[in-house]
């Protein structure tokens, strides 16, 4: 069982294993052996940052949460004076530069846990965190043994060819070329999310010319993330309950989710978990691009595709293998750097290649090119564009971490920060207010 950020978990002993996948979150596993109780908790951020106020959520929150999680033991027959702790998450940003230390939200995090166990008197029996990558910590609970490992290590295996072979310049354009082609609809539902300027009829015609996007965006109408009151049987009736821009984001995702791979690996940490960061990616852009007044449309379409470019190097990944993963697994070094010297371009490279290639806007090109640089400029692309996915992308991956292998670059994070007017406390409160539970529950609707 997965536990997602600002929730937590308690179970009686039983074969079952609790999981939380913690970049800056910081995961608290507590049990008591002789009960036979036990569980995890997943703080999202240290604290309110209202000093003295009662947060709606209080499970988000570290000096809220953890009470709340010891009553609930307590509850379940634990006593706060048998138990043990397991503690891990909490990443810095970077590895040690100075410019980054007003963005370590989860030492912050972390420097709460410890008071907390620290003033119960709760032992701590193991304990990883800070770091820079994405951790696993788990609780088997029909032995309360606690386990903290680094993510993707089950794809890392030691044997393997010794030799890499870079592939040439043509066969990464081949690659480009062989990737899924978006059908010509697809185009038409981007231009029309990106214009802002669409009417109910337009939509509703171009989502019927084709029978399966229709049949597939009733059926995500119907699922439990968004909660229907009765059965939606019509697209009308869809636009009429989630609204234009809420129809043509499914029927873009809808055929986007067919583009990128499905399978557990390469990139992947479980199955569409390179699709699911876009999707996230692409909520959380918008969500920042409401609160700055910017074209929320222009947002969640380059959010959707920052990562593009991860779909054609994912095929080459597996020839790559091991080595690919332990460079990726092992030092501090930035990932996309890691791509550039096995494959000859990182994926942002890519990305913009493959954008050229399904000629889309050449701002979507800027953007996907620029995300991970700290030179936020771009020919096409507004300097705030290019910040916008650089703040979402960070968001994603330190918040919602599990779903893809990544070891982010800290350095472009201030400055785009600075682009968008944000300091690190009102991101903080950014962090606080999204609807990461949501988020995560429509990206994983595919």
């Amino acid at each position: 069982m997965i536990v997602p950020s600002g929730d937590m978990a308690v179970c009686r002993r039983a074969h079952e294993v609790l999981e939380a996948y913690l970049g800056t979150c910081v995961g608290v596993a507590l049990w008591d052996r002789e009960a036979g109780v036990g569980g995890l908790f997943h703080a999202l951020l240290a604290e309110p940052l209202m000093s003295g106020s009662v947060p709606a959520e209080p499970l988000r929150y570290a000096s809220t949460g953890l009470p709340l999680f010891l009553e609930a033991l307590e509850e379940k027959g634990a006593k706060p004076s048998r138990l043990e702790a397991a503690v891990a998450g909490g990443a810095i940003v970077g590895p040690g530069h100075d410019v980054h230390l007003d963005l370590q939200i989860g030492a912050r995090t972390l420097e709460r846990v410890e008071l907390f166990l620290k003033a119960t008197r709760i032992p701590v029996v193991l304990s990883e965190t800070g770091g820079t990558f994405t951790c696993c910590l788990r609780l088997h609970c029909h032995n309360w043994t606690p386990e903290i490992i680094p993510v993707g290590t089950h794809f890392f295996r030691p044997e393997g060819p010794p030799n890499h072979c870079r592939p040439s310049r043509e066969s990464l354009e081949k690659a480009i070329k062989d990737v899924k082609p978006i059908p010509q609809t697809a185009f038409k539902i981007l231009a029309l999310l990106r214009s802002e300027t669409y009417q109910m009829g337009e939509i509703s015609r171009e989502i019927r010319l084709d029978q399966v996007l229709a049949a597939k965006v009733l059926a995500l109408c119907n699922s439990p993330v968004y909660g229907a009151p009765e059965k939606i049987d019509s697209l009308d009736r869809a636009l009429v309950f989630l609204g234009e821009k809420r129809i043509l984001q499914m029927a873009l995702q809808v055929f986007l989710s067919g583009v990128f791979p499905s399978r557990v690996g390469g990139y992947s940490l479980c199955k569409g978990g390179l699709f699911q960061h876009a999707v996230s990616t692409a909520l959380g852009a918008e969500f920042i691009a409401r609160r700055l007044g910017m074209p929320q449309g222009k947002a969640y379409t380059y959010g959707l595709l920052h990562d593009i470019g991860k779909i054609v190097l994912d095929q080459l990944v597996a020839e790559s293998a091991p080595l690919f993963y332990r460079k990726a697994l092992h030092g501090d070094r930035p990932l996309k750097d890691i791509e550039k010297e096995l494959f000859g371009m990182d994926h942002t490279q890519v990305g913009a290649l493959l954008v050229q290639h399904w000629n889309l806007p050449a701002d979507m090109a800027d953007v996907i090119s620029g995300h991970h640089r700290s030179n936020l400029n771009g020919e096409h692309a507004t300097p705030q564009d290019v910040a916008l996915i650089t703040v979402a992308d960070f968001i994603t991956n330190r918040f919602l971490a599990g779903s893809q292998l990544e070891r982010l670059d800290p350095r472009p994070v201030i400055p785009a920060l600075r682009r968008c007017g944000l300091s690190s406390e009102v991101l903080e409160k950014m962090i606080a207010d999204m609807p990461l539970g949501l988020m995560r529950q429509q990206a994983s609707g595919f």
